[in-house]
This record gives structure tokens, C-alpha cells and sequence, in this order.
């Protein structure tokens, strides 16, 4: 078997094509033993508050990802709404509700770079 890979997903994407499959992506290669951890960024980071509903498609998989392990957690400063007026956009409090790790190491914002340290190759959707 060839040796497993150090992979970090950032989740970008606001649509819910892509995000479906950068989630379906990070779990198949985690169950397949490889290392990925998955960080929700910008407007991505709206798919919290879909964490505990059971009629979420998506919703299913990032749960799927936050119980394996493989969900690292969302940026906290696009998680309060990135200076943004957009009230969908502040979800923090449904993070810490749902138990997803608020990233917080860059002024605020998810650092890749404890990632990078421990040799994960980096993917942006």
C-alpha cells in the first residue's frame, strides 16, 4: 500500500455542488487512511448552521466530517461575518452550539500555516 498523504481541504465555495464534494472528497480519503483535516472559510463557513439538520444532504456529510475528526473547524473572523453586514454570515454561536472549532490563529482568521508545518499539501475549493 503506497504511503498516505497530508492533505488540508480550505472550503471556499458558496455553492452547494462543490460543497457537497470537497466534504465527500476529505471523508473518502480519511476512510481510505490518509491525514486531511478540512477548514471552512468565507462564505463556506454558513454550512454550520446546517451541522443539525437531518433533512441536510450537506448538512449529513459535515457532521460526518466534524465526528471522524476530519473537520479542523471554520474561521472565526469569516464566522462573525468578515465585516460583513450579512446577518447569515455571523454563525459562531451556532459553531460553538454544534461543537465546530472557531480558527482563530491569524489575526482572527484560520492559519494554514500549522498545517503546512506538519507537512499537509493545501487544496482551496
Amino acid at each position: 500500500m503506497p504511503p498516505s498523504r497530508k492533505l488540508l481541504l480550505v472550503l471556499f465555495a458558496e455553492d452547494s455542488c462543490r460543497q457537497n464534494h470537497a466534504l465527500m472528497y476529505a471523508l473518502d480519503l480519511h476512510d481510505k487512511g490518509h491525514a486531511v483535516k478540512l477548514i471552512l472559510e468565507g462564505a463556506a463557513t454558513k454550512l454550520v448552521g446546517t451541522v443539525q439538520s437531518a433533512e441536510s444532504r450537506t448538512g449529513a456529510l459535515l457532521r460526518q466530517a466534524l465526528d471522524a475528526g476530519v473537520l479542523a473547524g471554520a474561521c472565526g473572523r469569516a464566522s462573525s461575518g468578515c465585516a460583513s453586514e450579512d446577518p447569515t454570515r455571523k454563525v459562531a454561536d451556532l459553531a460553538q452550539a454544534a461543537g465546530v472549532p472557531l480558527l482563530a490563529d491569524l489575526h482572527g482568521h484560520a492559519s494554514i500555516e500549522p498545517f503546512v508545518r506538519e507537512g499537509y499539501e493545501i487544496v482551496v475549493i
